[in-house]
């Protein structure tokens, strides 16, 4: 199958969540618990709509700020779950130093979740005030990004490849992934600080009895609250879904821009925080996400023909 027979003859609707600005739900299988073979078609078809999207006029506007900022919200976590899946794979690899296409890969991917972080971080303190921290405090109190369950092996994984090259030099393309572990630290660290400057999170805020520990539960509320569902699937699948949301976040850049008119946070920058390195992924926000799928789809190692 090559790219031609999957790309559509007229040009692409917008396609995540049925129509602009909208959601859908996220399959994923329990880390390292996926399918290592599928069906490579869907892949294709978004690998090439993500090119076909470059010629689509502008999609319309949102019909609000806050529907815009929920959008960017719940898309951008996902995306950022499925992303953490692949790059899980590519680490393993990586520390295996098994194949040298990995570390490029990982590179590119980690480059690709400090842009989420930054795209789903734009809203201003108080529409996050107003709109998002409430109803994660709904699901739960200590609601916390550490009931992300599928980032838990990547931590692992960095924390490994960091002092496996503790005290030797790392080869170029490892060395680009380390640095990229340590821009994207430094780029949750500026985003939590723009939207919560008194780093007062629900989870410190709220756990006196320490409800914010990771269990079962409290993962199921996580995955709950980004309407991600749990089963087997495959690799392909995973990365078919990280694409859809890549092309929907592209599509609301080319419209909207990082910071949207009635919901510009870009002052709100904490500036010793938001240095060059993080000025760098921001100002290449659409750009990282592509890249990053592009990885997605090369840690498939399977044949795709242009």
């Amino acid at each position: 199958m090559t790219l031609s027979d999957t790309t559509e003859r007229r040009l692409p609707d917008w396609e995540f969540g049925g129509y602009p600005y909208g959601l859908m739900p996220l399959t994923l299988p329990e880390p390292g618990m996926r399918w290592l073979d599928g069906d490579l078609a869907g892949v294709l078809r978004q690998r090439a709509l993500l090119s076909a999207d470059a010629e689509v006029s502008a999609d319309p506007e949102p019909d609000s700020i806050d529907q815009l900022l929920w959008f960017r919200w719940i898309i951008g976590n996902q995306a950022a779950s499925a992303l953490w899946q692949v790059l899980d794979d590519e680490l393993g690899l990586v520390l295996s130093e098994a194949l040298p296409t990995a570390a490029r890969n990982a590179a590119a991917l980690l480059d690709g979740y400090s842009a989420l972080l930054i795209y789903a971080g734009v809203p201003t303190r108080e529409a996050y005030a107003r709109l998002i921290r409430p109803v994660m405090a709904m699901q739960h109190r200590s609601f916390s990004g550490r009931w992300a369950v599928d980032y838990v092996p990547v931590m692992a994984k960095l924390h490994a490849l960091r002092g496996a090259y503790r005290g030797r030099t790392a080869p170029a393309d490892v060395a680009r992934v380390i640095e990229a572990s340590r821009v994207n630290q430094r780029v949750h660290v500026a985003v939590a600080a723009k939207l919560v400057p008194s780093d007062d999170s629900l989870l410190r805020a709220n756990d006196g009895l320490a409800l914010g520990k990771t269990t079962r539960e409290n993962v199921a509320l996580y995955d709950a609250f980004y309407s991600t569902a749990r089963e087997v699937t495959s690799r392909q699948r995973v990365v078919e879904q990280l694409l859809l949301r890549v092309r929907a976040i592209r599509r609301d850049l080319r419209v909207n821009g990082l910071y949207p008119t009635g919901s510009d946070s870009a002052h709100e920058r904490p500036g010793k925080l938001w240095d060059a390195t993080v000025a760098g992924i921001e100002a290449r926000t659409g750009e990282v996400l592509e890249e990053a799928a592009h990885a997605a789809v090369a840690a498939l190692r399977q044949p795709v023909t242009d």
